[in-house]
């Protein structure tokens, strides 16, 4: 289903048929004129228009032929012209079309709002952004705060510059990441856990001592 159809738009649609289905534009039920069923919808077309600028050198001096004419470049802008496209319709056609188009316009429009809000959000302050339908309340926000950890890892990767393996972690609460260098923390590991550390994230406890240890000095600093 479209994203217009919501359940009162669906019950709008009915009425609509209700109201006016099987009739010409007219109004007629079951009319037999077919002209009764013809109209034109306007539609922006945009032409080609030449426009001939004559010809100049570099010091703004025009050019001209062996003649002595002067010289001219046909360049080609654009103009927007209003066409007529006939269409066949009948009454409830049109009027669900029209109501549809409205539809997706307010959509459109609801929808670059959230956008707008939400990007908002993202560039003010690094702190947490509470939900746009609503705030936790004063004991729910202590209740979150106090139980979730100080940071989260969000990948692991070998650097392409010092080819030491690092973490990159997101702060709790926070837009910052940081990159912490895990040092010699991986060399304890055979082949295949360091391959599986950085492929799956899967840390032994020295590494997740160490990027603890890098986190709590980044904050008391």
């Amino acid at each position: 289903m479209p994203k217009w159809a919501t359940p009162d738009r669906q019950a709008h649609l009915v009425k609509l048929w209700l109201d006016y289905g099987n009739q010409c534009l007219y109004g007629h039920k079951a009319c037999l004129n077919p002209n009764h069923y013809l109209y034109t919808e306007p539609k922006g077309v945009t032409k080609p228009v030449p426009v001939k600028l004559p010809c100049r050198d570099t010091e703004g001096n025009p050019i001209l032929d062996k003649d002595g004419n002067q010289l001219y470049l046909t360049v080609y802008g654009t103009k927007t012209e209003t066409v007529y496209k006939p269409k066949v319709a009948r009454l409830y056609d049109l009027k669900s079309e029209q109501a549809i188009k409205a539809w997706i316009a307010d959509d459109r429009t609801q929808s670059q709002a959230e956008w707008q809000a939400e990007r908002k959000a993202l560039h003010s302050l690094a702190e947490r952004r509470y939900p746009l339908r609503g705030q936790f309340s004063t004991i729910s926000k202590d209740i979150f705060f106090g139980n979730q950890p100080q940071f989260y890892i969000e990948g692991i990767g070998i650097s392409g510059l010092t080819f030491q393996p690092f973490a990159k972690v997101r702060l709790a609460s926070s837009y910052m990441r940081l990159h912490i260098y895990l040092a010699d923390s991986l060399k304890g590991l055979g082949k295949n856990a360091r391959r599986k550390a950085l492929r799956y994230g899967r840390l032994s406890d020295t590494a997740y001592r160490q990027i603890s240890l890098a986190v709590k000095h980044y904050l008391d600093h």
